[in-house]
This record gives C-alpha cells, structure tokens and sequence, in this order.
C-alpha cells in the first residue's frame, strides 16, 4: 500500500515525503501550493507513521456545526470568508444556521465537511500549538476526506481543492438527480461480508487502510473534523487505540 497518493485515500504529511505542515493563511494570501506525484507503494515500505490526521467523509455534516469553531478561532473565521468568496454563497450561514435539507444536500455538503475539517486543524494549532501540526507524519481521508488529507499536505492548496470538491459535489449531485437511487445502511455484519455480498469492485479499505498504519508503529491519531465515525472505526480495530477528536 501506498502511504503517497493512493487507493487507500492517503496522503503524506511531514518530514516522510518533505511537504511542509498545512499553512492555510499563506495559501489564502496566494502561496503556491507543493506539487507532488503518486509513487510506487515499495518506496513507502520501510516507512514508519507515527501520529495520523484523519479526515471525515460525506455524512458527517450537522447544522450548528462550525458555530463554536469560528467564535473561538480567528483563522477558521477567515478560511469560511474566503470559501464563501469562492463558493458565491455563505457556506458558513449554512453550516451553522441550515436548513438541514440544503446542508445535506451533496453539492453543499462536500465543501462544507472540506473546509469545516481543515477550519479544525486551525483548532488544533490553536489549542496544542504548532507542535502538534509539526508532529503529524501522515494523512488519510475516508472518501471526501482525500481532498482535505491531499490540502492539509500540501498537495494543493486550500483554494484549489475546494474548486475541486465543489465540482466534485456538483457532478455527483447532478448524477443523483438524474437517476433515482437508494443508500442500504448495513450494521452488524463484518466488513467481508459486506464487500463479498456487493461485489465492491473499488473498495475504499478505510479499515485495511488504519490496520496497515497501525502494523506500521502508528502511535496517535487526531479525527480533524466534523463527527466522530472515525475514532469509532479506529476503537472498533484496537479500543486501547489513542485517537483525539478535534471537531469543528
């Protein structure tokens, strides 16, 4: 598996592949973002993760969410002006006040998980200090999260990867609504199982995906973001796991 970009929505952050800890001010005052390409998965073989940042996907997403995070964070304030810039809506007013039909929507719902989550790594700074950004060697994304993971290190910047998760939401909301669909919530039946019965043939591995960092020496995760899904997958695999949950 890579720990780059791959499959497995994970992508390096740190002193592994020589990107520097996610700077969303220097983005938004026009920094260029570092360019990166995929690699072979031996190249991360030797490789040893030792505290994780962990993005959350679609679904994670609650009106209020954000409010406290903004009054409390001057930085996650200015990320939500700048997103509202290039979205053309207040995405902030939507996070906090709705209405839950809109937020859920997936056109909305994407950017607003994307920015509430790297709003949150501006939580952390905030209340552990830089040392606590400095000491995250790896980043993973379950779904949408890739985006976040691919911002936070330094792939692309804060601007460009919401153009593209606003596009990516677009699409997909347009797909939804021109063809009828349904969502199956599947609880209590073990993960092979599940891809075995749906003949899933592009699998996120989300588990295989936290079991390999944690073979790897994986110490300490942080869920940056809105929810708590992850933490749960992450105590469902090991409960002595240690996961922080800085929520937006």
């Amino acid at each position: 598996m890579s720990l780059a970009i791959s499959a497995q929505r994970c992508a390096l952050n740190g002193r592994a592949a020589a990107f520097k800890p996610f700077a969303p001010s220097l983005s938004i005052r026009g920094r260029k973002a570092l360019s990166v390409r995929a690699v072979a998965d031996d190249a991360f073989a030797a490789y040893k993760p030792t505290v994780a940042a962990l993005f959350p996907g679609q679904g994670a997403q609650s009106v209020g969410m954000a409010k406290d995070l903004v009054a409390g964070v001057p930085a996650a304030k200015e990320m939500f002006d700048k997103a509202s810039e290039i979205l053309g809506y207040d995405l902030l007013q939507l996070c906090v006040e709705g209405p839950k039909e809109r937020l859920d929507s997936t056109a909305i719902s994407q950017p607003a998980i994307y920015v509430a989550s790297l709003a949150a790594v501006e939580k952390l700074r905030a209340t552990e200090g830089q040392a606590a950004i400095d000491a995250i060697d790896v980043a993973c994304g379950l779904s949408l999260g890739e985006y976040t993971a691919l911002a936070f290190a330094g792939a692309m910047s804060f601007e460009d990867g919401l153009r593209l998760v606003k596009l990516r939401g677009e699409s997909m909301q347009a797909a939804a609504d021109a063809q009828p669909s349904s969502m199956v919530s599947v609880i209590g039946l073990d993960s092979g199982k599940v891809a075995e019965l749906c003949k899933v043939t592009s699998p996120v591995l989300w588990e295989d995906t936290i079991k390999t960092l944690m073979s790897k020496g994986l110490t300490k995760s942080y869920e940056i973001g809105p929810g708590k899904v992850i933490a749960g997958i992450i105590k469902r695999i090991d409960k002595a796991a240690a996961v922080v949950n800085i929520t937006a």
